[in-house]
């Protein structure tokens, strides 16, 4: 039996992320606050949850700086919990990317640098682990410091920089320590001539043999794809009969090796098209989709699912409309009949 319930409501919601902790409790990290996004007013909170649907009032993950916060993964390894959060001024400029640690079920956090980058604006996302490797799936947006500093004199955001494209791809560790930069995936800040500015959200999904990412591209109505035998060497992107309105998806690998994707398959573009919100699977390495399961239809905008797959049921986070965070609880055993 599915469920799908409200979490929280906020003047700003944006891109929630559950994650099952050891102890069978429910861990959810969001973006919230002020009306837009980015703002000065954004900042991470942190909700702790039960499956029968009850959760704590929201705390700050750290305290108060003044400054914007947004989170992009939550990794659970054991009893460590790791969150990936960027710290700018109101327009994602003069950022600062950390990982903040929890080794107690996320009540308390610690700084810490991040495995690879240093001093760059740079997204983690997706964490998954695979064939004894740990694989982080990365956004980066390299502009210099003087471009930086020149928007910030004139109060633009980061919106209005000239970099010419967005470099994905992934770092991948044996050790959980070190690390490996792969090759970049490279995403033009444009898309059919005109200037688009780009937020690819990565994510990725182990297949029989090597892995896959999936990335979200502005203006194209579709979904692309990278391929990899490795994790370190990703081939160019191309475009994938997915549908998408530019809205995160996001991959799972489930039992059997099969691939799950949460998405909202919709090639019309913009906000008001991020809907239906679908899960499909694949048995054949993301060639086709044999099963598609709706889980919500409801005529709004139902942006960045997040979630975990525990045997046969996917649980995942989303936000409806920027403000409502939801929880959805989905048994898919009739795919595996």
């Amino acid at each position: 039996m599915d469920k799908v319930y409200m979490v929280h409501r906020d003047s700003l919601s944006c891109e929630a992320i559950v994650r099952k902790l050891p102890d069978g409790s429910l861990l959810l990290l969001s973006q919230c606050g002020g009306m837009t996004e980015p703002c000065g007013e954004n900042r991470v909170l942190v909700f702790h949850g039960e499956e029968s649907g009850k959760w704590s009032k929201p705390a700050l993950i750290c305290e108060d700086n003044g400054r914007a916060m947004y989170a992009t993964d939550v990794d659970v390894n054991g009893g460590v919990v790791t969150a990936y959060v960027t710290e700018h001024n109101g327009g994602y400029l003069d950022a600062s990317c950390y990982a903040m640690v929890s080794r107690d079920g996320g009540y308390t956090w610690q700084r810490h640098e991040l495995p690879v980058f240093r001093d760059t604006f740079v997204f983690l996302r997706g964490t998954m682990r695979a064939d004894g490797k740990t694989l982080i799936a990365y956004q980066h947006y390299p502009f210099t410091g003087e471009e930086n500093d020149e928007l910030v004199r004139n109060g633009k955001t980061i919106l209005d920089s000239s970099l010419p494209a967005v470099l994905c791809g992934t770092l991948v560790s044996e050790d959980g320590v070190n690390f490996t930069k792969s090759n970049d995936v490279v995403i033009p800040n444009a898309f059919g001539g005109k200037r688009i500015w780009q937020w690819p959200e990565p994510t990725l999904a182990r297949l029989s043999e090597g892995y896959a990412m999936l990335l979200r591209v502005n203006g194209a109505g579709v979904l692309y794809r990278s391929d990899s035998p490795d994790g370190l060497t990703w081939s160019k992107p191309y475009p994938t009969d997915i549908p998408n309105p530019n809205n995160k998806p996001k991959l799972l690998n489930l039992e059997g090796g099969a691939v799950a994707l949460i998405n909202t398959p919709n090639r019309a573009l913009g906000f008001k098209n991020r809907n239906p919100l679908e899960i499909w699977i694949s048995d054949d390495d993301m060639r086709t989709w044999r099963y598609k399961k709706r889980v919500l239809d409801f005529p709004g905008w139902l942006s960045y699912p997040d979630g975990f797959a525990e045997g046969r049921r996917i649980v995942f986070s989303f936000e409806v409309n920027r403000h409502d965070i939801y929880l959805a609880d989905c048994d898919v055993s009739d795919f595996f009949q």
